[in-house]
């Protein structure tokens, strides 16, 4: 289900492409998924939460919204 909802409903709801969406969450295991998906992903870290060793690892990782901010508005 969680596959479906990051290819399909997100997109959809949203009225965009599906490339054009990028996850950003601060759990390791949304961006896993969302990766998993075929979606560009973000990872906000916080204590106890760093990328972890397995499976797709984020495209982007910041200490906060504004440094993911900063480096989407380098990226694009």
């Amino acid at each position: 289900m969680a596959v479906f909802t990051y290819r399909v409903a997100a997109a959809g709801a949203l009225e965009v492409d599906p490339g054009a969406i990028c996850l950003v969450a601060c759990h390791v295991w949304d961006t896993i998924g969302a990766a998993a998906a075929g979606r560009q992903t973000a990872l906000v870290l916080r204590e106890g939460n760093a990328p972890l060793d397995v499976g797709p690892q984020p495209d982007l990782i910041g200490q906060d919204l504004d440094a993911i901010a900063d480096q989407l508005i380098e990226r694009f």
